[in-house]
């Protein structure tokens, strides 16, 4: 008797959705969808699965933020998406009693518009928020949350928006990039200055902004500064890396016998090599180099650097050749979170591996997982944005041209996104000083998304000195 036999077989993603063929009919084709959120570990439940209207994401989105259990979301129509805990006001939302169903309201996402302003840049610390508002008179720096990531020198936290002003950020010198991570915020002005503030990593607590001084090249400048635990990265233009902090775990890419870097020092192991990305969590760190080839170094306990010792201080290469694909995949962007990474290929799918409690991964285990392994969920789709906060994971999926494997290698895609680590909640200082803050111009509107938008209340910008 003949068996049974297909001419050709169809592709099905996980829930056996059928994928339609591509023109030549070899190939995959991506499904074009509104954008649908995808969200798991220690995230706001109703964000899952959950579409974002055409009203919020007219042209894209432009970044993601993570924090610990918080997250922005800034689209290309301006419009900034906070969700998550709100312990210390870190999403802009003023703490509430819980509702009927006992969610805490702060749990739920809210539709953040500032009138008169244009938000540049967004980012997240453990339990706090950072944003650039661009207005007529400039950029301003402003920050909600924890006061000691804010740095707020009257150590109150706010849940309005509230703009640093300090001498350290002069007139003529404008803040262009933020970012932060744990209790710590950095900057870049437009001359390529840094600046840093928050907790140290010897411990020590800095609330006024600090110039970070550090060797570069008379042509190069710093693009991109991740913070994990008790270190940092920071990513030059000339694809230079350099380490900052503790090196306990390895964290830093450098002997076991230099425990500690007081200042950014450039890695030697990629001095030859041209870096495009680079990401840290909480004790690991990782690189990517033109080539395609990762790096990733310290701790690897639940995984999180995808080799086969417990730790590493040298960079080792994570085996991806054949293992994305065939052999021309390449990873293009990489992600961390406190104890798990990601990455995004060439041909736009994701895959991920470390810590997977609460299924943080969006791989249906609790287990830990030791190499980058294909995330089915949002197989098949194209993936917009990619964020990976301390404790979980937000995936967005939406239409091609919006797409992350839509550029080329080295190149951040059109909505650059950026990932900041967020970690444990630490103690923080409770001495009082004379409030420094006054009020500004300006407003702020929150609206409750809950599928349906509304406005539930309006709250007034302030301003607080840090100098």
């Amino acid at each position: 008797m003949a068996c049974c036999s297909r001419d050709k077989e169809l592709p099905l993603d996980k829930s056996t959705r059928i994928l339609p063929p591509s023109e030549e009919g070899n190939d995959k084709k991506k499904q074009d969808t509104p954008y649908i959120v995808f969200a798991y570990g220690v995230a706001p439940p109703e964000i899952h699965q959950k579409r974002l209207s055409s009203g919020l994401c007219k042209v894209g989105i432009d970044k993601i933020a993570c924090g610990s259990s918080h997250f922005l979301l800034l689209t290309e129509n301006n419009v900034l998406l906070v969700g998550g805990n709100n312990l210390y006001g870190q999403c802009a939302r003023k703490n509430e009693i819980q509702d009927e169903e006992g969610l805490p309201p702060n749990l739920k996402v809210a539709q953040l518009r500032m009138e008169g302003h244009l938000i540049i840049d967004i980012a997240a610390g453990s339990y706090h928020s950072l944003l650039i508002a661009k207005t007529n008179k400039g950029n301003k720096l402003m920050a909600f949350g924890h006061e000691l990531g804010c740095g707020f020198l009257d150590r109150k936290h706010r849940s309005n928006p509230t703009a640093i002003i300090s001498n350290e950020i002069p007139d003529n010198d404008p803040v262009t990039k933020v970012f932060a991570g744990r209790m710590r915020s950095a900057v870049i002005l437009r001359s390529g200055k840094i600046k840093m503030w928050g907790e140290w990593y010897n411990g020590a607590k800095q609330r006024a902004l600090r110039d970070v001084q550090m060797q570069i090249g008379a042509q190069d400048s710093v693009v991109k500064i991740v913070m994990g635990q008790f270190h940092a990265l920071f990513l030059s233009k000339e694809g230079r890396v350099y380490s900052w902090g503790d090196n306990t775990y390895g964290e830093l890419g450098v002997s076991q016998s230099q425990k500690w870097r007081t200042n950014p020092e450039i890695i030697d192991f990629f001095a030859n090599k041209v870096c495009v990305d680079c990401d840290v969590g909480g004790r690991h760190s990782l690189v990517l180099t033109q080539e395609g080839k990762l790096y990733s170094f310290g701790d690897n306990s639940e995984g999180q650097c995808g080799i086969e010792s417990n730790r590493t201080y040298e960079p080792q290469e994570i085996e991806t050749k054949g293992m994305l694909g065939d052999d021309t995949v390449i990873p293009i962007q990489i992600f961390a979170g406190d104890a798990h990474s990601a990455l995004v290929t060439s041909e736009g799918d994701l895959f991920a591996w470390g810590d997977n409690s609460e299924e943080r991964l969006g791989i249906h285990t609790t287990s830990s997982i030791f190499r980058p392994t294909l995330v089915e969920d949002v197989m098949g789709r194209n993936l917009c944005a990619v964020g990976l906060g301390g404790f979980f994971s937000v995936f967005i999926t939406g239409p091609k041209e919006y797409s992350i494997g839509n550029k080329d290698l080295g190149k951040l895609n059109n909505m650059k996104i950026f990932k900041n680590m967020l970690f444990a909640k630490l103690p923080y200082d409770e001495e009082k000083k004379e409030n420094e803050s006054k009020p500004a111009g300006g407003g702020l509107i929150t609206n409750l998304f809950k599928l349906n938008l509304k406005v539930t209340e309006e709250t007034k910008i302030t301003e607080s000195k840090a100098e």
